[in-house]
């Protein structure tokens, strides 16, 4: 069972798909967060959609995925987040190379991110608003004034009423290195901006996941139909549960229903690669399809000020 938000004749649909049938919602049902809003202990999300189509609430059944691909449907983000937010440093791998790369190009000798990695707290940051992250075949923007923006393939948790997980989708966590690396300070400048990430194309339900900690995600960077970046990584990788995670983003801080949270690094990525404008990022999994987004590049001046 999938999960969707969809454009068709200037309409947002909310659509599922269960074996290879698609069903298509009426406007009782007008965004995922809607489905989302029905769900509590005793009612999980897949039941929660079984039962809007028992009752009536869909408007047509597809029978086919190429009846559907092959339409005028636009897939659009698997839900509006009202939030995004992100945990850093959950995969041992991640801290290595963050710790490798700054120390040889600031000539330091720190191990601030294996600190982050050992630590009982986990670090949460604000990845941004819905104007933030994109869907699928969206483009994702890159700001001006940093020169190494790297992709970060990840298990993104739709979060419920609870506060945990309602459903799983893929994402992808622009990062700006070079301004992160030359102080944890900037860490919201290297994170947060206007298409500084995506997530999609589809939902899963948590209840139909088999286990979370055994996701293979691959991140793909194509330039000029060139393959340039080819990371593999698995969720078995997480030092952390994703309750734990949730527990920490939830920590006196309620979060609204719908929003997102990356849970780190799967796919490392060499410290040295940049995207570049026309890049192609495809951040795939057998489970969740493919996640796709050209690059573009923000037209905002870059301006220098001096000191006071």
């Amino acid at each position: 069972m999938i999960i969707g938000q969809c454009l068709h004749r200037g309409s947002k649909i909310v659509f599922t798909k269960i074996d290879n049938n698609f069903y298509l919602f009426n406007n009782k049902i007008k965004s995922t967060i809607d489905l989302i809003s029905y769900c509590n202990k005793q009612k999980s999300l897949s039941e929660i959609i079984l039962q809007n189509i028992d009752s009536g609430s869909t408007i047509m059944k597809i029978q086919t995925s190429e009846e559907f691909n092959n339409s005028d449907y636009t897939i659009l983000r698997p839900i509006d987040p009202p939030e995004a937010w992100a945990v850093g440093v959950t995969y041992r791998r991640q801290a290595i190379e963050h710790d490798k790369d700054i120390n040889e190009k600031l000539g330091k000798n720190e191990q601030l991110y294996n600190y982050v990695y050992e630590n009982e707290r986990a670090e949460v940051f604000f990845k941004g608003l819905s104007r933030t992250i994109v869907g699928h075949d969206e483009a994702l923007w890159l700001r001006p004034d940093s020169k190494l923006i790297m992709p970060e393939g990840e298990l993104v948790l739709v979060i419920g009423k609870e506060g945990l997980p309602i459903a799983y989708t893929l994402g992808n966590d622009l990062t700006a290195w070079d301004i992160e690396s030359e102080c944890p300070l900037y860490l919201n400048q290297a994170k947060i901006w206007n298409g500084s990430g995506s997530i999609g194309p589809y939902m899963i339900p948590v209840e139909v996941i088999n286990d979370p900690y055994d996701i293979t995600i691959n991140c793909c960077v194509t330039r000029n139909g060139k393959t340039v970046v080819n990371s593999h990584g698995n969720t078995s990788g997480l030092k952390r549960s994703l309750e734990e995670l949730c527990y920490y983003l939830n920590y006196s801080n309620d979060v609204t229903l719908g929003s997102v949270l990356f849970t780190g690094t799967t796919c490392v990525i060499d410290h040295n690669f940049s995207l570049a404008k026309g890049d192609i990022v495809v951040i795939k999994s057998s489970t969740f399809g493919n996640l796709r987004n050209e690059i573009h590049i923000h037209n905002f001046p870059v301006k220098k000020f001096s000191l006071r």
